[in-house]
């Protein structure tokens, strides 16, 4: 994301004591941002039709402040904060306690030889590892992230039980310490560690998780594992458990993806498992387009329910910084218990086994 950076000398006006004015040649503090708002058009919620002003979907609103000190020797000290928050209304987000900074929250150390260590709330290798295989960012943005019939999964603190199950879409793993190294010939790799806090235990309601990526010409290849305990969850023993693959091969202007990740709930041992691949192509500068194929299929435990979800989508460069785009998705689902369709974001499911949508949208970053 393209950010301006303010010199150390005014951190003043950010609270910083005056001191920090020594440090100036040494130091930098970027503030960032994103904003995306847009008509969504509904074809069933409730078995209604629906036209809304839909926020954060091509991409999450978001603003922070992240920065870093010359240490000397090739070592920086680096933070990031970072903040959700509903375009529509001003109202911080997510609203179960996360607040102010409820994305991002951390401090550590960097070296370009030595790699990362940073402590705090941080995205977990579900994100850093995976996201860049998952077409449906690009195209469909939240919408395209996975959710279906799946409220049986039962995951902790979810509204449905199940949207964003796979971790994708930006779950923050909270109290962790994280290592990522840096990268050598294509290969990179990181691990992560997220403390409960409970005397006696260093397990319960822990968290962990690591990654992998290699990059070679036009292959690109990764891997993550994620484990979240849950204090709902068996006493805090048990959680969601999440791992998957992704791979890119570009072909010129033709990017194709395929991507699998695999979820469980290891109290009740419901799972799900995502078969993904798209294709995108940069039709020039400005203009890209591209199309993406989910199936989502459950076990025993979910009624062995399924959805198969399709979405297109085309994105149109303004300028270096904002984007005009139009998409569409559809939602097809079928199950053992007559299951209704319904897609990421939409506040309300089908009262039958599909749902479509279709929006325009605008999207500007600073």
């Amino acid at each position: 994301m393209r950010a301006w950076q303010v010199a150390a000398i005014g951190m003043g006006a950010l609270g910083w004591s005056a001191s920090a004015s020594a440090w100036a040649d040494a130091s930098s503090v970027q503030l960032w941002g994103v904003l995306d708002a847009g008509l969504t058009m509904v074809n069933n919620q409730k078995g209604q039709h629906n036209t809304v002003m839909d926020t954060g979907i091509a991409s999450p609103n978001l603003w922070g402040l992240r920065g870093q000190e010359d240490l000397g020797g090739g070592y920086r000290a680096v933070f990031e904060l970072t903040d959700q928050f509903n375009l529509g209304t001003g109202a911080i987000f997510p609203t179960n306690g996360g607040g102010l900074f409820g994305r991002t929250a951390y401090v550590g150390l960097a070296s370009d030889r030595l790699g990362k260590l940073t402590f705090g709330e941080q995205y977990d290798f579900m994100i850093d590892s995976l996201l860049r295989y998952d077409n449906s960012v690009a195209i469909a943005g939240l919408y395209g992230f996975r959710q279906g019939p799946f409220a049986g999964l039962g995951i902790p603190n979810n509204v449905t039980g199940s949207s964003n199950f796979d971790r994708m879409s930006g779950t923050a793993m909270p109290n962790a310490a994280k290592y990522v190294t840096p990268t050598w010939n294509g290969l990179s790799a990181g691990v992560m560690a997220g403390f409960g806090g409970v005397p006696g235990s260093i397990a319960q309601q822990s968290g962990q998780s690591a990654g992998v990526n290699y990059a070679i010409g036009a292959l690109s290849l990764g891997a993550a594992y994620t484990y979240q305990r849950y204090p709902q969850l068996g006493s805090g023993m048990r959680g969601i458990r999440n791992f998957g693959a992704g791979a890119t091969y570009a072909l010129g202007a033709l990017t194709f993806n395929v991507l699998y990740t695999n979820t469980m709930n290891t109290a009740n041992d419901a799972r799900i498992d995502v078969y993904q691949a798209g294709v995108r192509y940069q039709v020039d500068a400005a203009l890209s387009v591209g199309g993406d194929y989910e199936l989502m299929r459950g076990n025993s435990v979910l009624h062995d329910d399924r959805a198969n979800q399709f979405s297109l989508g085309a994105r149109y460069a303004l300028s270096k910084r904002t984007v005009a785009y139009v998409e569409a998705v559809y939602q097809q689902v079928s199950g053992d218990d007559q299951p209704k369709a319904w897609i990421m974001a939409v506040s309300s499911p089908s009262d039958n086994n599909r749902q479509m949508l279709a929006r325009v949208g605008i999207l500007h970053r600073f």
